[in-house]
């Protein structure tokens, strides 16, 4: 009997055993998790980088953030995917259009309200814009009718320039400066 004693003495023991194996246990199933934890934000980050590099990537193509500053022709400005050239010289209208041309350029086409504003802002001395008067009614040089929502021409001429008040109209024959602007594809 001592023996069966002594033995369910070791068999404490044992009973004791199974603890430490439960407890390892759980230590080990919570490393396991912890492990498990890491790896899963590891794997979220790589995949959260390379989309951010991926869409950085594909977006620079088509809008970069910051224009290059090769995009527009030396002495020009950059506003709005376009180039603008002020001349320092006078012309005709007519002539002015051509010195634009050889820039593949034209006078200057309006498009939105910032643009139209942004230009008052930095033209001077009322240079030429590229706004002409065919059958009464104004177009722009790229074929495209004179929106009186954006634009109201004063003045009776038949070629218009840009003044700090807006857009006014005179004889093509008179010299003034003139504003050329290039459209420029950013995509490259």
């Amino acid at each position: 009997m001592g023996r069966r004693g002594g033995g369910g003495g070791g068999g404490g023991d044992r009973s004791g055993s199974p603890e430490r194996v439960t407890g390892s246990r759980k230590g080990l199933f919570s490393n396991l998790w912890l492990w498990r934890g890491v790896a899963g934000v590891l794997a979220a980050a790589v995949i959260l980088i390379l989309c951010i590099q991926f869409v950085n990537r594909s977006s620079a193509k088509d809008f970069p953030a910051c224009p290059s500053l090769e995009l527009c022709p030396s002495g020009w400005l950059y506003f709005q995917r376009k180039c603008y050239y002020l001349s320092e010289n006078e012309a005709n209208w007519n002539s002015s259009q051509s010195l634009c041309s050889l820039h593949n350029a034209s006078l200057l086409v309006i498009e939105n309200h910032q643009e139209l504003s942004f230009m008052v802002k930095i033209t001077k001395q009322d240079p030429w814009i590229g706004l002409y008067k065919r059958n009464e009614e104004f177009f722009w040089v790229n074929g495209k009718a004179l929106d009186n929502k954006l634009i109201e021409v004063k003045g009776s001429g038949n070629c218009a320039y840009l003044e700090p008040k807006g857009v006014s109209a005179s004889g093509c024959y008179l010299t003034r400066k003139w504003v050329c602007s290039l459209n420029i594809s950013l995509a490259r």
